[in-house]
C-alpha cells in the first residue's frame, strides 16, 4: 500500500544533502539524503503545517503512546529558538534485491524541470514532498519525514571558500620553470620490476533476498 504524500510550505533550507547521500553520525548506519527546513514562528502557514503533523502523529500512534524525546522530527532552532523551528528530513540509502542502490529524492526547479545536479546552498527556498515513517523504540515512539521529491523555487549556489584566498603575493621562494624541469629530470626512474598477480575474489552469494540497509 502506497504511503500518503505530504508537502511542506515554501521555506529556506539548511545543510541540504539531497544530490548525494552523506554519512550519518553513526557510521554503522547507511548513507542518507538529509536536509533541514527553517519554518518561521510568525508564519501562519508554517504553524498550521506543524499542527497538522501533530495530528498525523496521533493518527499513526494513537493519543496514549509515549512519544520519544526525538519523536517529532522538528525542534526549536538553537540560535533563534523563538523565531525558527527546524524541520528535519532523512531517507536512508538501501541495497535492493538485484544489487542496485536506491535513489534519492527527485529534484525539480520552479518550472518542474529536472534538476541539473548542482549542490543546493543554505538559504535556498524549496518545497519538500515527503512520506512518514512511523517507528517504535524502547524510549517511546516517533516519526521520520522521508523526502521523496524537492522543488527548488529560489536557488542559492553552494560555495566552498578557498582557504588561500586571504593570502597576498609576497617576495620569497617560488620555483621557476627551469627549476621545475630540473627537479623532474633528477627524480629517480620508476621501478618497472614485474608485479605479482593480484588474486581475483568472487563475492559469495547471499541467500537473503530481502532489501537490507547498505
Amino acid at each position: 500500500m502506497a504511503k500518503d504524500i505530504f508537502r511542506t510550505p515554501l521555506a529556506a533550507v539548511r545543510w541540504a544533502h539531497l544530490i548525494t547521500p552523506r554519512h550519518q553520525l553513526d557510521k554503522a548506519k547507511p548513507l542518507a539524503w538529509t536536509c533541514d527546513l527553517l519554518l518561521p514562528s510568525n508564519d501562519q502557514q508554517a504553524q498550521s503545517f506543524l499542527l497538522a503533523m501533530e495530528d498525523q502523529f496521533i493518527a499513526l500512534h494513537g493519543s496514549r503512546k509515549r512519544r520519544a524525546e526525538k519523536g517529532f522530527p522538528w525542534k526549536a532552532d538553537r540560535e533563534r529558538p523563538s523565531e525558527i523551528t527546524v524541520l528535519r528530513f532523512k531517507v536512508p540509502q538501501f541495497l535492493r534485491r538485484d544489487g542496485s542502490l536506491s535513489e534519492g529524492p527527485r529534484i525539480v526547479d520552479a518550472k518542474k524541470q529536472p534538476w541539473g545536479g548542482a549542490a543546493i546552498g543554505n538559504g535556498s527556498k524549496l518545497i519538500a514532498a515527503f512520506d512518514i515513517y512511523d517507528w517504535d523504540g524502547e524510549n517511546g515512539c516517533g516519526m521520520t519525514f522521508q523526502p521523496r521529491a524537492i522543488q527548488v523555487v529560489d536557488y542559492i549556489p553552494y560555495e566552498q571558500l578557498d582557504p588561500t584566498e586571504g593570502f597576498a603575493e609576497v617576495e620569497g621562494y617560488s620555483p621557476g620553470p627551469a627549476e621545475a624541469v630540473a627537479s623532474q629530470a633528477s627524480s629517480p626512474a620508476p621501478n618497472h620490476a614485474p608485479r605479482k598477480p593480484t588474486p581475483t575474489w568472487s563475492a559469495a552469494s547471499d541467500s537473503n533476498d530481502q532489501e537490507v540497509p547498505f
